[in-house]
């Protein structure tokens, strides 16, 4: 008896390979610009990125993408299992765990988690209040219509607003910019 799904399986990658159906080719990996051609770090943004104790991921972010294999990422989407949350390898199940995660992204896993419920009724003000008051305006496409944007920011608003912490910046201003670059690091750049 099998735990997977007989139906899924014959549309799934691994099935399609290993019966043969269709040869299929590794996987094209999409890249973006380098990370500190959009945001860039300033040292004075340290004592408060450790504070939160995200430096480590902070300094892993900076450094910028390892050189990804296609093939070998290829190899895990095609063994990915979905009904079990799992690889389903020739040596047997494995499962990336959360403190797998927090020891490849350099991430605590222990604490109050960095986040704003988008579904409160002030998440807007809130934001804006940890930019330092500084509010995107809606977002409109040009088609004229309102983009629903994820936290009332797109990253270029971001890029265009806080890429460089002024040089004269007050504690304050600095605190702001820390806090931005740490919310760019985590979310990425889209494209």
């Amino acid at each position: 008896m099998s735990l997977l799904e007989p139906s899924y399986d014959k549309v799934h990658r691994g099935y399609i390979i290993a019966e043969g159906i269709k040869n299929l080719v590794p996987l094209r990996l999409r890249y973006h610009r380098h990370f500190q051609e959009m945001m860039r770090y300033d040292d004075r943004y340290e004592e408060h990125i450790r504070a939160l104790g995200l430096l480590p991921f902070i300094h892993m972010a900076n450094r910028g993408s390892p050189h990804m294999n296609p093939a070998a990422i290829t190899a895990l989407i095609d063994r990915w299992r979905p009904e079990t949350h799992s690889f389903h390898l020739r040596t047997g199940e494995m499962t990336v765990t959360l403190q797998d995660m927090s020891m490849i992204l350099a991430l605590p896993i222990q604490g109050d988690p960095l986040c704003v419920n988008t579904a409160s009724d002030n998440w807007h003000e809130r934001m804006c209040a940890l930019t330092g008051g500084k509010c995107p305006s809606d977002t409109i496409n040009s088609k004229g219509e309102k983009l629903r944007v994820t936290a009332g920011a797109t990253f270029k608003w971001i890029e265009q607003n806080f890429s460089a912490c002024p040089e004269n910046a007050s504690e304050d201003e600095i605190i702001i910019h820390a806090r931005v670059y740490v919310w760019y690091c985590w979310g990425g750049d889209p494209g």
